[in-house]
């Protein structure tokens, strides 16, 4: 049996569907565990697809704030 651990700093939104991929990939025999580390700045590539998907779930204009 060959057992390793795995330590990586990775975004939340790349997070959301780990823990159903590893199930599946390992036929249930995996766990994980997550810990917050920081906040950093999103791209602007990601970050407009984010507003992008919000808009969508949500059919909210997001209201930028003033500087």
């Amino acid at each position: 049996m060959k057992l390793w651990a795995e330590t990586a700093q990775v975004p939340l939104a790349e997070m959301l569907t780990y823990a159903n991929d590893l199930i599946s990939k390992t036929q249930g025999r995996a766990t994980y565990s997550m810990e917050f580390s920081h906040y950093d700045y999103v791209p602007n590539e990601l970050a407009e697809k984010v507003i992008a998907a919000h808009k969508t779930a949500h059919g909210e204009q997001l209201v930028e704030e003033e500087a």
